[in-house]
């Protein structure tokens, strides 16, 4: 296999000094997309084989039904569509859908260039081709040479396969760096028309490419998968006509809705002797020049190469379609000396008149194919060719159901990842495995409510009752700590609902008794504890009250007050579970499993913090009644001699006295 090179343009004549800085980023994208490609060869090593190649539908002649090889969402899963004019690639991470930019660009164009020493440029249209060097050869579709037969010439130039893998080395590469991530399966959308020898190849250049072979899945499937999630209705047994026309030639597939899918039942081409834009070319040549114009002989000439009429001419028939698709005139360049044309819709719709003339002979001979008729036909969608409005309406005219027009880029892609990739339910409908109760998974509600316990009965026991006869006028206690206790009883209950979706009590369930969802089983959880924690965090106000014998509103306010925002987290919890993926479950339950750890060390913080302060108190108290009482003490003495002095003062003032 060739080394290859994937670049968004070539450009000629590149000088050898001095070296610009885009070539060095070049290289730099070079050297991390042969790294990351030698990671995932060794890491795919062991799953390449062709025989692992998967598809959608199944053949008009094959009466199974085909079945989806769903791949689980938890991984990285890339969609590339190769049955359009323009690659597209579309990435789906953890149920979302992210649509890739490829070079910067919403879709890449599928041509490639090959060296002459067999290095390979991807992602060119036919304008970069134009500047090509002449020793650079241009494939217009690397999927065009895919089944064909084998080139004697092996170095004229590689196998298409390696064009493939080239192609989806690259994408590949792109949506790893925008995912951030690795790439953990491949799907493929491609025409209905391709057989396992071609089928094959798209798995041998995704093995080269070191991937895992790709599930594939065909245009017609994709395109009706991608409708559903715009909301048609196809129900099932129904059938759905696709028209593909952005792509020539233009395909008409009947297909019906299965249980797991899709069957195909007929598919049919519409040839053209020359493309749409030969026959739009043709049309303004004859409407701008003149009789005796040579180039209305060139134009005529018995041939679809482009080099006959001119690849400038048809390029500017390609620009002015897609501007006529938001506005009413487009301008085409003629070959000098002649002036630039003026084309509107009606000129295009004029050109492609043979096109629009097969519609209701293809209709009909499709629906005879598939044994049907126009009345089992539930829905008709049109992918539409570039600038041809009147192809609805001949759809319309032909089938009888107004066709649905799907023109995004990336539909093929959106809906093969429907179609393959496993789409995670919501915790509603889910039900993980659950175990018998056990004593070691209580040990964190018990810790918790053990934690909201101590902190309640220390604030209640530490209190500082003061007391007047029989009377209790006064209570000083941590209000805080009541509020910590009432968090904490919310915390215990948060833990004892956690168990809910995973446990059960003791028994086994009855066969008749429906097994209850993991969605309801959180909700009734959550919305038991959100009213069992805010009722014992009452309780808990009106015991702290109860037992120092005084008013209990303060404590209410603190123990409920702390509770109820927790308890309204947990009634939002149970009001948005069943909304949870359920891909998501066993990592939301990890999450919402209580910081025990913290909660417990906080709570031995509080606790000690709060007997410190108790036992300060408590001999700064006892202090001041020792003091007390050595006063009391010493005021007795005190006036027993105050009495003795004033005695014997009284005594001395008498003998002194005269006696009469």
């Amino acid at each position: 296999m060739h080394r290859t090179r994937q670049v968004c343009r070539l450009c000629p004549g590149a000088s050898a000094a001095p070296v610009p800085l885009r070539l060095i980023l070049d290289l730099l994208r070079i050297h991390e997309r042969e790294c990351l490609r030698l990671s995932r060869r060794k890491d795919s090593h062991h799953l390449r084989t062709k025989s692992h190649v998967q598809r959608i539908t199944v053949d008009a002649t094959s009466t199974s039904r085909a079945r989806l090889p769903l791949m689980p969402s938890g991984g990285t899963v890339l969609s590339i569509d190769l049955s359009s004019s323009a690659i597209a690639a579309t990435v789906s991470s953890h149920g979302l859908k992210i649509p890739i930019l490829i070079d910067g660009r919403l879709v890449m164009p599928p041509g490639a260039a090959i060296g002459p020493a067999g290095e390979i440029y991807v992602g060119l249209d036919t304008t970069a081709a134009m500047s090509l060097p002449a020793d650079h050869r241009f494939v217009d579709n690397p999927t065009d040479l895919l089944g064909g037969p084998a080139n004697a010439a092996v170095g004229a130039q590689p196998d298409p396969v390696d064009l493939l893998a080239a192609v989806l080395r690259h994408v590949t590469h792109h949506a790893a760096v925008q995912v951030n991530g690795r790439i953990t399966a491949l799907t493929v959308t491609v025409p209905p028309s391709w057989g396992p020898r071609r089928c094959g190849s798209v798995s041998e250049a995704a093995t080269r490419a070191g991937f895992p072979p790709p599930a594939l899945v065909t245009a017609p499937a994709a395109l009706a998968a991608y409708a559903t999630t715009l909301g048609v209705t196809v129900p099932t047994g129904s059938c759905v006509l696709i028209c593909q026309a952005d792509r020539e030639p233009a395909i008409l597939t009947v297909l019906q809705t299965v249980a797991d899918g899709y069957r195909e039942l007929a598919t049919q081409q519409i040839n053209l002797d020359r493309g749409l834009d030969h026959h739009i070319a043709q049309h303004v040549i004859r409407t701008a020049t003149a009789d005796s114009d040579p180039l209305r002989a060139v134009t005529t000439a018995p041939s679809n190469d482009e080099a006959h009429c001119g690849p400038g001419l048809l390029e500017s028939v390609r620009t002015a379609r897609r501007l006529l698709a938001t506005q009413d005139q487009a301008p085409i360049l003629l070959p000098a000396p002649r002036q630039p044309a003026v084309i509107t819709r009606d000129d295009v719709t004029v050109a492609a008149q043979p096109l629009l003339d097969q519609i209701p002979g293809a209709v009909d001979g499709l629906l005879d194919a598939a044994d049907i008729d126009k009345t089992h036909l539930a829905n008709v969608i049109l992918r539409p060719a570039l600038g041809v409005p009147a192809l609805a309406e001949a759809l319309t005219a032909a089938a009888g159901i107004t066709p649905t027009l799907i023109d995004h880029p990336h539909a093929l892609a959106d809906g093969a990842l429907s179609l393959t990739t496993h789409q995670p339910g919501s915790a509603a409908a889910a039900r993980l495995p659950r175990v018998r109760l056990r004593v070691g998974d209580l040990t964190g509600a018990l810790l918790l409510g053990a934690c909201s316990l101590a902190l309640l009965l220390q604030a209640v026991l530490t209190a500082d009752i003061s007391t007047y006869s029989t009377w209790v006028v006064g209570v000083r206690t941590s209000l805080p700590q009541l509020g910590a206790a009432g968090a904490l009883v919310m915390l215990t209950a948060f833990a004892v609902a956690h168990l809910a979706p995973t446990t059960w009590l003791a028994g086994t369930s009855a066969a008749s008794t429906p097994e209850p969802t993991t969605g309801s089983l959180i909700r009734r959880g959550y919305l038991t504890a959100a009213v069992g924690g805010a009722i014992t965090a009452a309780l808990y106000g009106l015991a702290t009250g109860t037992a120092v014998r005084f008013d209990y509103t303060p404590y209410l306010k603190w123990t409920l007050g702390a509770a109820l925002p927790l308890a309204a987290c947990a009634a939002l919890v149970a009001a948005t579970a069943p909304r949870i993926s359920a891909d998501d479950l066993p990592s939301w339950l990890a999450m919402a499993r209580p910081a025990i750890t913290h909660a417990t060390t906080a709570t031995a913080g509080i606790y000690l913090t709060r007997a410190a302060l108790t036992l300060t108190t408590s001999r700064l108290r006892a202090a001041t009644n020792l003091a007390k009482h050595s006063a009391d003490r010493a005021r007795p003495d005190e006036a027993s001699s105050r009495a003795r002095r004033v005695s014997y003062a009284t005594k001395r003032e008498r003998r002194r006295r005269p006696i009469r």
